[in-house]
């Protein structure tokens, strides 16, 4: 029995130890998926495009009275005949663009009889103002619109003010764009583009424009440039963000081949900017402050010798749904001791918009300025609108000149407006006051002085209708109501285009293909150009001048052909400068996104 007990007991012994060695004998063979949560996650990354904040628009944001703002956007750049930012401001009525020549001779752009006064830009919110060998005049066809998804033009009596918009880029996906063009006189355009945002708020951004032509005629010498735009930011919230670019341009216009026509200019410019802001709000509503510090220096200029600036600017507002106020600190160079401008915008009823905004500069010498902007805008119905602006200034043009004591001007504009869905028409009209412009372009040569203008009213008309689907006609007619007109402000301007623009090869997904064909006219009659070096007066000849551009786009690439003077006038923009008959330029842009 003893032996039949230890027996079991043995027995059972065996079967607890098989029992208990079970579970790790079966974990060695077992063949169910193994738990990897703990470890090394080998899942696929989130490659969904973030959307991280960028920089508020650094723009009037309004409101504003209809008919007062003019924007254009990235689009209107590849899809029309602008290749600098002087052809876009050409758009605009009653404006005049004084061509020395084609493309990379100067382009200076004249509006309201002003001079270097009647045109104002801002890169970024911050003033581009003119230094190097033309202190007074600033060249806008010398700006690269590479750099720049928008631009938008403020209207006021006698003054543009153009906001230059550079790329933002809203997606973590990587963007980048290839340029190529080529055209007449081995014309030559090659442009690169890299932006990139990481999820952190992190972005950097590169962009490069190289132009190079050999020139053509009496007064279009061989022209080359280059232009680049570096920009790193940081914003991980829309209520904090710091940013720093650095925009360098260096260009070489070669002396012509008749003297008198075209002086060797050689120039480098390079403008940093440095900007910080905070908001208390997400949605871009409520209190704002930024700070920004610029500089710009002119260099390698043999004409005269290398000149730089600085800027500082502090800048408040707040913003609700129906309008804004703003208080802006700046101060410059010895020659703008400081200024302090304020603005505001206000929607007080639906339909009525005021708009307003106040100056005071302090100068060098113990001079001073100021000006004021008041504008009105009222909505009627059936699509009839009202606006109106006064502008009065007692203000230097060009404070570097130590002989600039101030001109006192008052000047008055109102326009009635009529919007329906395929017709657009305005009719307005001007009051602008006597005024004298100091300097002279350096870029035309012909010119020595500018004349005084006189007081005089001011009739403009413009407007588009749609004549058929895709079918669209526009243009602008201006006059001064004087015998002559004024400098560069001849009687009788106008610009028409017809453009035919369609999506409709729905072979293509919708909205990949597009085409666009454009004819345009700019024409004027017989006026006056200033003077010469002897004290002549130059007599600005009537002209014709017509063009032709014609777009194609197959989702991110853009064909493009631009016939330039295609009615074959024998003429030009400015007297003693002539322009080719028929000159092309034509080319192809990439736009990726991976």
């Amino acid at each position: 029995m003893t032996r039949g007990l230890r027996g079991a007991a043995v027995l059972l012994a065996l079967v607890g130890a098989g029992g208990g060695g079970a579970a790790p004998a079966a974990a060695q063979v077992d063949t169910t998926a193994r738990d990897t949560t703990a470890r090394k996650d080998t899942t696929a990354r989130d490659t969904t495009p973030a959307y991280p904040p960028v920089f508020a628009e650094p723009t009037p944001a309004g409101p504003l009275p209809r008919g007062t703002r003019y924007r254009f956007t990235a689009d209107s750049f590849a899809l029309s005949n602008i290749q600098t930012l002087s052809d876009l401001l050409d758009h605009i009525p009653g404006v005049y663009v004084a061509r020395g020549g084609f493309y990379g001779q100067a382009e200076i752009v004249f509006y309201g009889a002003r001079g270097a006064a009647g045109l104002e830009i801002y890169w970024d919110g911050v003033p581009y103002l003119p230094i190097g060998r033309d202190s007074v005049f600033l060249d806008p066809a010398r700006i690269s619109l590479a750099p720049l998804e928008r631009v938008d033009v403020i209207v006021l009596p006698a003054t543009l003010r153009v906001y230059l918009v550079t790329r933002r880029q809203r997606s973590t996906a990587t963007a980048s764009e290839v340029g190529v063009a080529t055209g007449q006189v081995r014309t030559a355009n090659y442009r690169g583009a890299f932006l990139q945002r990481w999820r952190s708020g992190v972005g950097l951004s590169l962009v490069a424009d190289y132009n190079n032509n050999d020139g053509f005629g009496n007064s279009s010498s061989p022209f080359s440039s280059v232009d680049l735009w570096l920009n790193a930011e940081y914003l991980a919230s829309p209520r904090f963000g710091a940013s720093y670019q650095i925009l360098s341009s260096s260009w070489h216009r070669s002396p012509s081949d008749a003297a008198g026509s075209t002086d060797d200019f050689r120039y480098q410019r390079r403008d940093g900017i440095l900007r910080v802001f905070a908001a208390a709000r997400d949605d871009g509503l409520g209190p704002r402050a930024q700070l920004t510090f610029a500089t710009a220096s002119a260099t390698r200029d043999t004409a005269v010798v290398d000149r730089s600036l600085s800027q500082g600017v502090i800048d408040l507002g707040n913003r609700w749904t129906r309008g804004e106020v703003g208080l802006a600190l700046r101060t410059a160079d010895a020659a703008r001791a400081w200024q302090v401008e304020g603005s505001a915008a206000w929607m007080p009823l639906p339909g009525l918009t005021l708009a307003g905004d106040g100056r005071h500069a302090a100068y060098s010498r113990g001079r001073s300025g100021n000006r004021a902007h008041l504008a009105a805008g009222l909505a009627l119905p059936l699509g009839v609108s009202l606006h109106g602006d006064v502008a009065w200034a007692h203000d230097l043009q060009a404070p570097v000149d130590s002989n600039d004591l101030g001109q006192r001007t008052v000047d008055l504009a109102g326009a009635v407006r009529w919007d329906r869905p395929r017709v657009s028409l305005e009719v307005g009209g001007a009051v602008r006051d006597s005024f004298l412009p100091l300097g002279r372009p350096a870029g035309l040569k012909p010119i020595a002085a500018l004349g005084p203008a006189q007081r005089a009213r001011y009739v403009t008309m413009h407007g588009a209708v749609q004549l058929l689907p895709g079918l669209h006609l526009a243009g602008w007619y201006f006059d001064p109501l004087v015998e002559t007109g004024q400098d560069f402000e001849p009687p009788l301007h106008a610009r028409m285009s017809l453009t035919f623009y369609s999506k409709f090869w729905r072979v293509y997904r919708s909205g990949v293909f597009a085409l666009r064909g454009e004819l345009a006219l700019e024409s004027w009659s017989r006026g006056t150009a200033g003077f010469d070096s002897a004290g002549a007066p130059l007599v600005l000849s009537g002209a014709s001048f017509g063009e032709v551009n014609i777009e194609v786009r197959i989702a991110g690439v853009t064909i493009f052909w631009i016939q330039r003077n295609a009615t074959r006038f024998r003429g030009s923009y400015v007297p003693g400068l002539d322009y080719p008959r028929l000159y092309q330029f034509y080319g192809v842009r990439w736009l990726f996104t991976n």
